[in-house]
């Protein structure tokens, strides 16, 4: 039977009481309160909602086991609409009014900075960010649990520079995120005998790719590594419509299973590199798509990155709690680095970096699904961060 949904955005539901955030100490029976600031609504939806449910889920499941030192966790959801503005205030008031002992989120990389801003710099509070992001952030109270770009590109240029060559086009959307990552791509790329032989943005929600296929037909890569998550079905398409997608390769690092589904004739052939997919074989992967089909309906399926990684981390944050015997943030951070979870793709470890070590998925789109290439466990994040 699907269990009772503990979540309403904007509210705090819970099993025990009124919400009290805080500081409190084991013995301590007052709910531990997880706020979450996700994309509910606008171009990030996909991942907002993946986000959310997944640490629902986890939450749900801790709550079930007993909760955290014996105390029930309360979750509260607040929708940041894709937009930065949005982000600041509802991230100011988790912190200030509802005085959560942690929040998660966001999506975008200028969101994650606004909420950097407000919940650590500002506000003293743990921020949890579980999105595939650019890297670099370094604090004493954020912690990253989605994949970073050296994790990534490193498993994806070599079979995509074997399979289609060496000269390759750098294709993303005009924002950070494609921006710091195809920096870090550049020496791998070249550590490989590839080369860059154009390099090309374009805004997040674009409506005109005529730009785009001009500079594919001008520089001839033998592929495109792509970075351009919101829209990237019609990117697809006006390639497909130019007769171009038969001549370039593809490779990613957003694609998850929710977005393959929509455009998977026109993605066919190309690779994604990921913590998560439906078709990676670890021993957790069933029973974690299981018990999220069972909380959210039959064929639900969370997306490739920040559903796993706030799965993942909403219990290493247990962990690290009942290690601290407390959730005062710097006690919690602390107790943070060096705990390791055996997740739905095998095992994670939080580094000193305060990067997540973990296993990234390549996979390759053939035949209307995605089939595992190969799995590389471990992956160090390569994060220069010193605390």
């Amino acid at each position: 039977m699907k269990r009772t949904t503990l979540v309403i955005v904007g509210m705090v539901l819970g099993l025990v009481g009124a919400a009290c955030g805080g500081d409190g100490d084991a013995g301590d029976d007052t709910p531990i309160t997880i706020g979450i600031i996700a994309d509910l609504t606008g171009p990030f939806t996909t991942y907002g909602t993946s986000l959310s449910r997944s640490a629902q889920l986890a939450i749900n499941e801790i709550n079930e086991a007993g909760g955290i030192d014996g105390r029930q966790v309360e979750l509260i959801i607040e929708d940041i609409q894709t937009d930065v503005a949005a982000t600041v205030d509802k991230a100011r008031k988790l912190v200030e009014s509802d005085d959560v002992d942690l929040v998660m989120g966001p999506i975008g990389s200028d969101a994650n900075d606004a909420a950097y801003a407000e919940v650590v710099q500002s506000g003293g509070k743990l921020l949890f960010y579980t999105e595939t992001y650019e890297g670099g952030k370094c604090d004493e109270l954020f912690f990253s649990f989605g994949a970073v770009p050296a994790q990534q590109i490193r498993p994806l240029i070599p079979i995509l520079q074997e399979e289609y060559g060496p000269n390759v086009m750098l294709f993303g959307a005009d924002y950070v995120w494609p921006r710091r990552s195809f920096e870090i791509a550049k020496p791998i790329i070249e550590e490989n005998g590839g080369t860059v032989v154009s390099e090309l943005y374009l805004p997040l929600i674009a409506d005109d790719f005529s730009e785009l296929v001009q500079e594919v037909r001008d520089t001839q890569p033998d592929y495109t590594l792509s970075l351009y998550p919101a829209v990237w079905g019609a990117a697809l398409k006006a390639l497909d419509d130019a007769a171009l997608l038969d001549t370039v390769g593809v490779g990613t690092i957003f694609l998850g299973d929710p977005d393959y589904v929509g455009i998977a004739d026109l993605a066919e052939g190309s690779y994604t590199a990921l913590p998560f997919f439906t078709a990676a074989d670890a021993p957790g992967v069933q029973p974690f798509l299981e018990a999220y089909a069972a909380e959210f309906g039959e064929g639900e399926i969370p997306s490739g990155g920040e559903g796993v990684g706030a799965y993942n981390a909403v219990w290493l944050y247990k962990q690290a709690v009942e290690e601290a015997g407390s959730t005062d943030p710097a006690a919690v951070a602390e107790a943070m680095v060096g705990q390791t979870y055996d997740g739905p793709t095998g095992r994670v470890e939080m580094m000193p970096s305060h990067h997540l070590k973990q296993t990234i998925n390549l996979v390759q789109a053939r035949n209307g699904q995605y089939v595992l290439v190969d799995s590389f466990p471990d992956m160090d994040p390569e994060e220069d961060c010193t605390l």
